[in-house]
């Protein structure tokens, strides 16, 4: 990722300690790019940040029909707590879909077990199969010669108002798609309150479910509690965050490393209007940005964009 800037900088006693270099970008709700730091026109891999797209493409084509705690485990990457592995296991059932059919490799359940239940992608696996059964092409819907991918971009493609310049396999065994960073965050601009279909039903479920996102007191969750946002962070160092009002931020920092993505968007919203004077102050301590000397305070990760 050429030409990037520096988004953050983590502090400790006067001392910078690390940097954040990556791009990010800011638009107001009617599309327009209000900040843009980096080659915010580069296409990227924005990883599990496309999850809540992905959903709402599958309910707007009406392949899935998902209730709002489904919707939110379809847009998230969990970390097998009691609530993930007990959701994704109602969601499955509701949709006719058996755990041995996913994609997504087994991890460690609550229990002990290794179970497809418990990977932080299975909720978005659970739709894509019962999406496949539906197409009539219930195999395979990983691969990219599958109806469902041509789907899947469809509904990038007209989501960002851009076309998908590429293609990739993620992580979990599923396609990702490439983006450009102000494509993403006109996608994720539709997620707002005031949006419309899929894509508004699966704003307000994230809303509603901030847990099932991404789990009890970590970030994504944090964000979506403490300010109505709908976010989603991508591996890699992607983070995309609608606040209410429908003002859009995406960050993808450089290094790949997820902890300056949120702090950084939540500033340039705050600086925007979107969010309250003092949030990003607010949460700095729930989001971990605090650097400590036992349990003195002695800096903080903090944003420079």
């Amino acid at each position: 990722m050429p030409a990037t800037e520096l988004l953050a900088v983590v502090e400790r006693d006067g001392f910078v300690e690390s940097e954040h270099r990556g791009v990010a970008v800011l638009i107001d709700p009617e599309g327009r790019v209000i900040e843009a730091h980096g080659p915010v026109e580069r296409p990227f891999l924005a990883r599990s940040a496309l999850k809540p797209l992905f959903a709402a493409t599958l309910l707007e084509r009406g392949l899935v029909a998902l209730e709002p705690a489904h919707a939110a485990l379809a847009s998230a990457s969990h970390w097998a707590d009691e609530e993930h592995v007990a959701t994704a296991q109602a969601m499955a059932a509701a949709l006719a879909v058996d755990e041995e059919s996913l994609r997504c490799p087994p991890m460690q359940a609550p229990d002990g077990t290794q179970r497809r239940f418990a990977h932080m992608c299975v909720g978005k696996h659970i739709a894509f199969a019962a999406a496949a059964r539906a197409l009539g092409v219930p195999d395979g819907y990983w691969e990219e010669s599958h109806p469902l991918t041509s789907v899947l971009r469809e509904g990038i493609d007209g989501a960002t108002g851009e076309r998908v310049p590429g293609i990739a396999r993620d992580g979990c065994g599923a396609l990702v798609f490439a983006t450009t960073p102000v494509g993403l965050a006109r996608a994720f601009r539709r997620l707002a309150p005031d949006g419309a279909g899929g894509h508004r039903f699966v704003g307000d479920a994230m809303r509603a479910h901030p847990t099932l996102i991404d789990g009890a007191g970590r970030p994504d969750a944090v964000v979506i509690e403490g300010t109505g946002c709908a976010t989603k962070f991508g591996a890699e160092g992607t983070q995309a965050m609608v606040a209410p009002d429908g003002t859009t931020a995406v960050v993808k920092s450089a290094d790949g490393a997820r902890r300056a993505g949120a702090p950084v968007a939540l500033a340039m919203l705050e600086r925007a209007g979107a969010l309250p004077a003092g949030t990003l102050e607010r949460l700095a301590e729930p989001l971990g940005l605090v650097q400590r000397s036992a349990d003195e305070p002695v800096g903080l990760l903090r944003p420079v964009v």
